[in-house]
């Protein structure tokens, strides 16, 4: 085992080292020098962790210990290292082993007493996990070591995303509420998709390469794709093999006297479990923070047209004001206006800025019947006439079912939102960002921690997600990374043989 004397000497080796090339007359770039001086002092910070790690080898402990219950022995010591911001550092950590049980497995009391996950500190697994809720694991790895001149492997990277992505909804369920809250409750809900992982995909992955003898690798690649041809996509057909996050968001408006400021503590929560996983949560969320007591003057529930996002808010949130919202809608009026004005572009609009003045008026009684008026004037027969035809019963049974939730003049006069803007930004931005990228094929497992990760990111909670871990006595990483686990959004039917 190295001594303190020995450590000591390694760190004044080191500090003389960045003196000499701080204190120097040569001449040379800042950039440079700035480079140089980085190495030198990360070798210093090696050198006084390992002078740190030394005397915490050598303070006595008492031999034998108990530890959950359980009698142990101090044998010996053994050599190993630990991955912190600074680089490898070697120790010496003394070993136990249980009274009695000799074969059993060794305990590390100096390694549980330093927090240390699985050979790394917890500052490099906070550190490399942030990187990676933010951007692809191989460039995050990349820009670690671009910092910290070394990273972790990929195997370990997954380890740590796998781990901490474990202690994120415990962390989330914890949480206090936001302090600060306005008078007027918000709910958005939405979902977007993220290409997952087909099984036809994972089993040709998890194929042994085949090497050939001869040939580059361009040639072996453009050998395996006339093998296995892709078949080619008709219209409509889209490649990603889409698992749907549902995503919830959370904020408040606080009542002024020139109306309504906000929104105020927004949340962003989502998972790709199911919307109703997502409304449990919300509901647990929005309990938090005072919904069901006299706190909120207003709740409002705003949601694009899907259906089953109406029907769990019917259930989770029944007393909240209802709004769908109003972009869906004027979607759905270009729809109708293409249908009835297909070649003229002026005639398209002007009936559109019709509508919508109409339904911002309170007149969508209004807008209904002209839509009934258009459609029993449509024969059914004719050139384009099925396609107008179906095109205006759909919207006009959309508005017909939806009239409750398009009284958009009185949640204007409230000062209240109409639209789902912020819901569709948080989508993009907590899964299109970063888990809806090129040539990117998601685990369920993985991509639902990566998720939760990204809630608590996205939330600005991480320094307290960091402190949460650096308070659990262990925060353990599993031995492997966690099994893919496929998704296949379309099941192939399987033709029964004759």
């Amino acid at each position: 085992m190295a001594s303190i004397d020995q450590a000591r000497k390694k760190v004044q080796t080191a500090f003389a080292g960045a003196l000499a090339a701080a204190d120097t007359g040569e001449p040379g770039t800042l950039a440079a020098v700035e480079a140089s001086l980085w190495t030198h002092m990360l070798a210093v910070g090696r050198a006084l962790l390992e002078l740190h790690l030394a005397r915490q080898a050598s303070r006595p402990r008492p031999t034998p210990y108990e530890h959950e219950g359980r009698d142990y022995d101090i044998v010996g010591y053994e050599a190993d290292d630990v991955g912190t911001r600074f680089g490898k550092v070697a120790f010496q950590t003394p070993v136990g082993r249980r009274v009695g049980w000799r074969r059993l497995a060794r305990d590390l009391p100096l390694n549980r007493e330093l927090g240390l996950c699985a050979g790394f500190s917890l500052v490099v697994v906070t550190t490399l996990v942030k990187f990676c809720t933010q951007m692809a694991f191989g460039a995050a790895r990349k820009a670690f070591r671009d910092v910290f001149e070394w990273r972790p492997s990929p195997r370990a990277t997954l380890r740590m995303v796998d781990g901490l992505g474990a202690e994120a909804q415990p962390f989330l369920d914890e949480a206090p509420p936001p302090e600060g809250d306005g008078d007027v409750f918000v709910i958005q809900v939405d979902g977007k998709g993220a290409p997952a992982i087909s099984s036809r995909e994972h089993g040709r992955r998890a194929r042994p390469h085949r090497r050939s003898k001869s040939g580059t690798q361009r040639r072996r690649r453009r050998e395996r794709r006339r093998e296995n041809p892709k078949p080619r996509r008709t219209t409509g057909k889209k490649s990603k093999n889409a698992k749907i996050a549902a995503v919830g968001v959370l904020y408040t408006l606080k009542t002024t006297e020139d109306g309504l400021e906000g929104p105020l503590n927004k949340r962003v929560y989502g998972t790709f479990e199911s919307y109703r996983a997502l409304f449990t949560w919300v509901l647990k969320e929005a309990k938090k923070r005072g919904y069901g007591t006299e706190k909120f003057s207003k709740v409002l529930f705003v949601a694009d047209g899907a259906d089953v996002i109406w029907n769990l808010q019917a259930e989770y949130f029944p007393d909240a004001q209802q709004c769908i919202d109003w972009y869906h809608i004027v979607e759905k009026l270009w729809k109708a206006g293409k249908a009835l004005h297909r070649s003229d572009q002026a005639q398209r609009e002007a009936w559109v800025a019709v509508q919508k003045k109409r339904l911002r008026s309170g007149q969508l009684t209004a807008v209904l019947a002209e839509l009934r008026e258009i459609l029993a004037a449509t024969s059914r027969t004719g050139p384009g006439n099925k396609y107008r035809r179906t095109v205006l019963q759909t919207i006009l049974d959309h508005f017909t079912k939806n009239s409750a939730r398009m009284q958009y003049q009185e949640l204007r006069r409230q000062d209240l939102d109409i639209g789902s803007g912020v819901v569709e930004g948080a989508v993009r931005h907590l899964v299109g960002v970063r888990l809806d990228g090129p040539g990117m094929r998601w685990s369920r497992d993985r991509a639902e921690a990566l998720l939760r990760l990204r809630c608590i990111l996205i939330n600005d909670q991480w320094d307290g997600f960091a402190r949460y871990l650096a308070a659990k006595p262990k925060v353990a990483l599993p031995a492997q990374p966690i099994p893919t686990r496929t998704h296949d959004a379309k099941v192939r039917k399987v033709k029964k043989a004759a």
